[in-house]
């Protein structure tokens, strides 16, 4: 009987689930759409019972849609945004909506509590180094990492905070529902900062560091790798879901390490780069190193000899481009009846492609949300620079293209600084779908691209990938290497390169020489 692997890729917007086999090939896929809430400037929530119903109904559209029996699931693992956080009471039940990824509402509490004075580069120096010391990185200015959460719930929501008896990543919050287990992956646990990360730490939640956020490790999960079991599904859980009851549940990683490997880019010096809703560059290095200044560090990969991730992740990427078909030009009805398309994004890309390179001047800055590679900064926000009366539409649809893949080079040329010159690029996300986009993407950063296939499937593919190693039918991660193709290449035209090296200067300069005005407009 043919085995398939249920992997979910649970984003800021949307659960997609996947059916793979074990040669890595989608047999199925679904999704389903949730909402984001923002009751104030600042706030970002989601509601975790929604999320984990759209987790339901997507595993059971997919298992009907292939026709296959429930006993042919072999198992079930996630791929999932990260530093969302959940309190949750003795119960199970969550005690408040979800703060997710996005939320800056920490940002002030953070700088009293954390990093009060004296400070260097907005940070408190003694715990600046005992944080790098201990885990390798550090939280954030921008209030968005779970320790700055946890702070401000604390302070402003003390009856929460005193009712909880877990505080749990939204990844970890769906397992539980499935297995009734506390349990996370190194990986999230990284990026919570509370984790000795030192090889003598032994990888333990460290108490030190947890005081500083008010807990003690008890609050917070077991700690495993991706590739562990995280128990098995419940009866209760298996009636939700139209499985059956006991089918393995394997912990995964976050969207970051699982788009990793379903990118391909897994040996030293091979770089993937990442247009979803979000974006940013990341590979695999074998030395911890860190640019605070940039947000640019090391946090867990999902192998164990390879704990390492070089990471630059940004805000949003394809969402700038959502955002100004929404909200800047048509009604996506009115767009789709002007050009007689089915797929909207289809109809963006051939107006993209009736601008120039450069966009004529018009530039877009892709900050819509703060920013944390390569500027760290919660306060910048986006803009189109330098339209005038010649520009249109098609102009500002490239100037967005290309406004993201600005960034990403700033993202790149800091990783480059930190390790080493990179060999190799792969694109993974939906946004690079797009052709135009992966040329422009090549142009800009000066890499031939390497577009591999479904690239908006990688990160539940390669936690697919890895949950077929993690059951023992795949040996190492050159067997998830073979069965990750490659779609097109992309190669830099020399004859762009001048207009978008003088550009990419002038991107960094708008950032240099207004970010004191973007802190007097949105700090409040």
């Amino acid at each position: 009987m043919t085995k398939y692997i249920i992997a979910h890729d649970v984003g800021t917007s949307a659960d997609k689930a996947l059916l793979v086999d074990v040669q890595g090939r989608i047999i199925e896929s679904t999704r389903q759409e949730y909402a984001i809430y923002h009751p104030k400037p600042g706030y970002a929530e989601q509601d975790a019972d929604e999320i984990f119903g759209a987790v339901c109904a997507t595993t059971v559209e997919i298992v009907n849609r292939a026709g296959i029996e429930a006993g042919q699931v072999a198992g079930i693992t996630f791929s999932s945004q990260v530093q969302s956080l959940i309190p949750i009471d003795k119960n199970g039940q969550a005690l408040r909506r979800t703060m997710n990824w996005l939320d800056t509402r920490s940002a002030a509490i953070l700088r009293e509590k954390l990093w009060k004075p004296p400070r260097l580069m907005g940070y408190n120096p003694i715990n600046l180094l005992r944080f790098i010391r201990i885990t390798g990185g550090s939280p954030g200015l921008a209030g968005k990492d779970p320790i700055a959460k946890i702070i401000w719930l604390k302070e402003f929501e003390p009856e929460i905070f005193n009712n909880t008896y877990k505080f749990l990543d939204l990844k970890d919050y769906l397992i539980f529902r499935l297995t009734g287990n506390y349990v996370t992956s190194m990986d999230v646990a990284y990026v919570w900062w509370l984790m000795d990360t030192r090889k003598l730490g032994g990888y333990r939640w460290h108490e030190g560091l947890c005081s500083l956020a008010g807990i003690t490790p008890d609050y917070l999960p077991e700690l495993k790798t991706s590739m562990d079991i995280a128990g098995e599904l419940t009866e209760q859980a298996a009636i939700r879901l139209e499985l059956d009851k006991g089918i393995p549940v394997i912990i995964g990683s976050t969207d970051l390490a699982s788009a990793a490997i379903g990118s391909g880019a897994i040996k030293n010096g091979q770089i993937h780069i990442r247009i979803g809703t979000s974006g940013g560059a990341a590979g695999h290095f074998s030395k911890r190193k860190i640019d605070l200044l940039h947000y640019t560090g090391c946090i867990g990969s999902v192998f164990p000899d390879k704990y390492y991730l070089g990471i630059g992740a940004q805000e949003t990427a394809g969402l700038c481009l959502e955002w100004l078909k929404n909200h800047v030009l048509y009604h996506e009805e009115q767009l789709r009846e002007e050009a007689h398309v089915v797929d909207i994004y289809k109809l963006l890309d051939n107006l993209a492609e009736k601008a120039p390179p450069g966009s004529e001047g018009l530039m877009f800055t892709p900050w819509m949300y703060g920013e944390r590679c390569p500027i760290n900064d919660d306060s910048v926000r986006a803009g189109f620079h330098n339209i005038g009366l010649n520009h249109n539409r098609e102009h500002l649809i490239r100037a967005v293209l290309e406004g993201v893949a600005f960034n990403i080079r700033w993202a790149l040329e800091t990783l480059e600084n930190l390790y080493q010159p990179v060999e190799r690029v792969h694109a993974i996300g939906g946004g690079t779908k797009s052709d135009i986009w992966c040329r422009i993407l090549a142009d800009v950063t000066g890499h031939e691209i390497l577009q591999t296939e479904n690239p908006q499937e990688a990160s539940a593919r390669g936690m697919a990938l890895l949950a077929w190693m993690a059951l023992g039918y795949l040996d190492n991660e050159d067997d998830i290497i073979d069965r990750i193709k490659i779609q097109r290449h992309f190669t830099p035209n020399p004859e762009n390169r001048s207009v978008y090296d003088k550009m990419f200067a002038e991107f960094k300069n708008i950032y240099k020489q207004n970010k004191s005005w973007y802190k007097r407009m949105n700090r409040g």
